[in-house]
């Protein structure tokens, strides 16, 4: 996978910086490191100890890393056999555009593929649309549209 667009010469560089970019699929995430990448794009704060009870439970996680930061993270949960929904598909803005994130889902999908779940889901923000559709997502076409309950 290609990845560009980030590593910029800055003025005190000779040559752009470089990314050293790790995968991980762990689940153990430090609860501020998943916080911080989240706050990133302007998403509310979550407690961490409900960061690390979702993640622990959760089918798959993948996290982008660059120089020990996370750059890239999504999650996905499930029922291991029929469903799995697609959460928190966030890269940082510095990051976005240059491959993290098409890395972060082709390793999700990898992971949901191999335990063959036939039905992936995700809620995706106004203008993404064309992003997941890369990976073969579309709006339902019977129409279907999602509902939410949320409590406080």
């Amino acid at each position: 996978m290609v990845l560009s667009g980030i590593w910029k010469k800055s003025e005190d560089q000779k040559e752009p910086r470089k990314p050293e970019l790790k995968i991980s699929h762990e689940k153990n995430l430090p609860p501020d490191d998943v916080q911080d990448i989240c706050a990133s794009v302007g998403w509310s704060r979550r407690e961490p100890e409900l960061i690390s009870k979702a993640l622990e439970n959760s089918l798959s996680v993948v996290s982008i890393w660059d120089r020990g930061r996370i750059v890239g993270f999504a999650r996905a949960t499930g029922d291991m056999v029929f469903n799995a929904t697609i959460w928190d598909m966030v890269v940082r803005p510095s990051y976005q555009g240059s491959g993290v994130g098409r890395l972060v889902m082709h390793e999700l999908l990898k992971d949901l593929d191999e335990l063959g779940i036939p039905l992936v889901t995700l809620y995706a923000d106004p203008g993404t649309d064309g992003f997941y559709q890369r990976f073969g997502f579309l709006a339902d076409p019977s129409g279907v549209r999602g509902m939410f309950r949320e409590t406080s």
